[in-house]
């Protein structure tokens, strides 16, 4: 061994200029001791020497057998007593596992470094780390990420084909990092449910929100919010937004959800006496932004029917949002887009305070009603001091401290947004594969009037009167519960720690300290061949099997809501949200998507066809805010049996 390593140190003059400079570091002498011996071997370069030349130059075999039984490796059965031998030379060639530098350095050759781990270099190191490939190093991996978006629809949701890159490159080890470089950092991308159950289990890093991310939310919330404060700000005030969402309050708002969704079936009627094409993700979009309204303000916004300043100036900011807005540089001239959510956001801030006051004023009148849990005033409770008998508050001015009238409206925006567009798009992928899988949706109407009755009439009323109705329709739930699946409204991300490394589906560690993001991919995970069986069929009946079933979902796998400390705290009242519309509207109507009848419509005379599907789905998800269906899902409505809405 001895020979073999001053071969290849004397025959690269550099690698012996180097190991002469690490020798002089240490104040090495002729003279070897047992302290200069540890001190020698404490030098990570002679280390790295040594472990290359054991990789290269070692040839052992490791003969092993069992005395009591026989034994299973992979697909062979080995009989007991019978004798095994394992070669280490193959292991140490084989380049799924160990690190060549994108094949500067081939495993037959001897590389000096190949032990050494560099940090902020995630291409170092002994083990094959998952790094996209086609890297530039002026551009990092922004020309190949080009080269994976052309083979999507033009307007398709980004996250695809990040996902796209994972499934071709990386479905052993589910993650790869990415390189945004210059527009932004070096991401981690998650698609495999091990690695996010990692993520959430530790909380060095699942309490830990991104840099970038209050960037990507000043246009809708317009400052520090629930979803990108620090720990030490966010647990607070999770406490008191939970209470808005416990079982107890949210039974108390279906009624309200009722009254919003009959106006809904209106408007959905009328759409059926005119017999004519329309988009059902913005008639949906007014409708939800109705029911969170009602939620978080106390007070009906009636969007559906007319303009609102608070819905219209957040959906205009929401249609002018970009999700790479705040982190290309190219973006800062975009004086047009700046201006509108400059206005925009000046109006909304004026709305939502103009609430705020008159909420402080009542408060300040009847400081021990406590009945009401609408976002906004649990917002105030939260605030006002109170005495030690909690009886009175405390301190109170004649008007609200500016510092917390803006964080409040912060929370409040923030709310109105992800209380109603990640809604709109689950209503309208429910519908889609309802209608695209008959049996599911013939079955889910039995449902209904097995739990509901057979009179729709009386279905309002009951659901006011019986709230808790709404928790005995198992089906119903599935349904959600895999559309939300296959076409889930967001992702996750997490900021990079110094002290937390991940482990990939193949064994390898992932450091994740210089990570600008780490990123689980919901859309692609959700669908991983690796952990779901049939994963792009529209199956209810998986959350309704045993666990010993094939189509029992693996652990961590479902992630519509997230999971771990940082949750999505309004899901329960989500989830009961889509339960009172579906049992509002499936036996009342019937859709039919329009894809074909659009794409006649909007035909480019003389002009190439772009592509219009993505994995066989014309209704794939684009970016506007949350994953929205494509083209806002146009579509047709009839009423059943012809006549009117019971």
């Amino acid at each position: 061994m001895a020979i073999w390593g001053i071969l290849e140190i004397f025959k690269d003059q550099q690698l012996l200029g180097r190991v002469r400079t690490e020798l002089e570091k240490i104040g090495f002498h002729d003279a070897v001791d047992d302290h200069e011996v540890e001190r020698l071997l404490a030098v990570p370069l002679l280390q790295s020497i040594y472990s290359e030349l054991l990789r290269l130059r070692v040839e052992v075999q490791t003969l092993f057998f069992s005395n009591e039984e026989d034994f299973q490796i992979n697909q062979w059965r080995i009989p007991k007593r019978s004798l095994v031998a394992v070669p280490a030379g193959h292991g140490h060639r084989d380049e799924a596992i160990w690190n060549t530098k994108s094949g500067q350095h081939p495993l037959d050759q001897f590389w000096s470094d190949r032990f050494l781990v560099y940090p902020g270099d995630a291409q170092s190191g002994p083990r094959r780390l998952p790094v996209a490939p086609g890297h530039s190093f002026l551009f990092g991996h922004l020309l190949f990420f080009k080269r994976a978006l052309d083979k999507l629809p033009p307007n398709a949701h980004y996250q695809n084909a990040l996902g796209d890159i994972a499934r071709q490159y990386f479905q052993q080890e589910g993650c790869y990092y990415f390189d945004t470089w210059p527009v932004s950092g070096l991401l981690l991308i998650i698609v495999s449910p091990h690695m996010a159950n990692q993520i959430h289990a530790n909380p060095n890093i699942s309490m830990q929100r991104p840099p970038l991310l209050p960037r990507f939310f000043k246009p809708i919330a317009g400052g520090p919010n629930m979803f990108d404060m620090r720990e030490h700000e966010w647990k607070p005030w999770r406490t008191v937004f939970s209470r808005a969402f416990s079982a107890e309050n949210i039974a108390s708002l279906i009624p309200n959800m009722v009254d919003e969704t009959m106006v809904y079936m209106e408007t959905l009627q009328d759409f059926a006496k005119l017999d004519k094409l329309f988009y059902l993700d913005l008639t949906t979009l007014r409708f939800t932004i109705d029911v969170i309204g009602k939620t978080i303000l106390n007070a009906r916004l009636e969007a559906q029917k007319g303009y609102n300043v608070l819905a219209d100036c957040m959906l205009s900011q929401i249609r002018w949002h970009q999700a790479n807005g705040e982190t290309n540089p190219f973006e800062y001239f975009n004086l047009v887009r700046k201006t509108i959510h400059w206005w925009n956001g000046r109006q909304m801030d004026r709305y939502i305070g103009s609430e705020l006051d008159k909420r402080y004023a009542e408060y300040q009148a009847d400081s021990k009603d406590k009945r009401s849990k609408a976002i906004i005033d649990l917002v105030l409770q939260g605030h006002i001091p109170q005495s030690q008998d909690q009886q009175q508050p405390t301190g109170l001015g004649d008007r609200l401290d500016p510092t917390f009238r803006a964080f409040a409206t912060s929370q409040i925006r923030l709310f109105v947004f992800a209380g109603h567009d990640s809604t709109s798009s689950a209503i309208c992928y429910i519908v889609h594969l309802l209608s695209a899988n008959p049996e599911a949706l013939s079955r889910l109407r039995h449902e209904h009037d097995q739990r509901l009755g057979t009179e729709l009439a009386h279905v309002p009323s009951l659901l006011k009167s019986q709230p808790h109705v709404v928790n005995s329709l198992p089906y119903t739930t599935a349904v959600i519960k895999e559309a939300l699946r296959l076409f889930p409204p967001g992702s996750c991300s997490r900021a990079g720690q110094a002290t937390v490394a991940l482990r990939t589906d193949s064994g390898k560690q992932c450091p994740t300290e210089h990570a600008a993001a780490v990123f689980i991919i919901h859309s692609e995970l959700q669908r991983s061949p690796v952990c779901w069986k049939r994963p792009d069929e529209f199956l209810p009946e998986r959350w309704l099997v045993k666990p010993d079933h094939e189509l029992y979902p693996v652990k961590g796998a479902y992630r519509a809501f997230e999971i771990g400390p940082r949750n999505c705290v309004a899901q329960a009242f989500v989830m009961t949200e889509l339960k009172v519309i579906l049992a509002c509207l499936v036996r009342q109507f019937d859709f039919f998507p329009a894809y074909e009848e659009f794409d006649r419509l909007h035909a480019r005379k003389g002009k190439v066809e772009v592509k219009k599907t993505y994995r066989g789905e014309r209704a794939y998800q684009v970016e506007e805010g949350a994953a929205h269906p494509a083209d806002h899902y146009p579509c047709r409505v009839a009423v059943r049996g012809g006549g009117k809405v019971s």
